[in-house]
């Protein structure tokens, strides 16, 4: 593990080969629905779960980074349209606090995506699995729902404006070992 050298808090080194900024978009009322991921971002992750109080996380995803497996979709989510990726060219979340809920957490913090940053909870899950050679993998997730409405999104399909759904699924799993 990485040390932070103003704090001496512990910071967690992420698998990024092995972790994903995930997403799901319904199309025609659920029917189908689009997956894609961002393959560019950065995460502060420093944890204790001893001390909560001492964790945080700060998350940078780049928009520009957006695939879909379709390169004109992938184009059209970064125009004005959708992401407008000239203008914000990045996602951000920064927590302001971790809590202990049942048997995950919920990390509080400002979410900032499209221009417009909003207060969430985040739900938080831990999963660790050791090897018989003692090597010790743990997967952070993040499994929530935003309104792409909420955020400025507002574009509708010309001719069936149900097409593409609001609310977008969003899959964070973060591997560390």
């Amino acid at each position: 593990m990485a040390q932070e050298s103003d704090t001496n808090r512990e910071l967690i080194r992420i698998d990024r080969n092995h972790s994903t900024m995930g997403f799901n978009v319904p199309i025609v009322k659920g029917l189908s629905k689009v997956t894609g991921k961002f393959t560019d971002f950065s995460v502060d992750l420093v944890w204790d779960e001893a001390n909560l109080d001492a964790s945080s996380v700060q998350l940078v995803i780049q928009v520009e980074s957006i695939d879909t497996g379709i390169e004109g979709r992938n184009k059209h989510l970064k125009t004005d349209d959708f992401f407008d990726v000239e203008q914000f060219p990045t996602i951000k979340f920064t927590s302001s606090s971790i809590q202990k809920s049942g048997d995950g957490f919920d990390v509080q913090g400002t979410y900032t995506m499209h221009g417009v940053s909003k207060e969430v909870t985040l739900p938080l899950t831990l999963k660790t699995f050791t090897s018989e050679e003692g090597q010790t993998w743990t997967a952070f997730r993040v499994n929530y729902v935003i309104d792409r409405t909420d955020y400025g999104m507002n574009w509708k399909h010309s001719t069936a404006d149900f097409f593409v759904g609001n609310e977008i699924e969003t899959d964070i799993v973060l591997l560390t070992r």
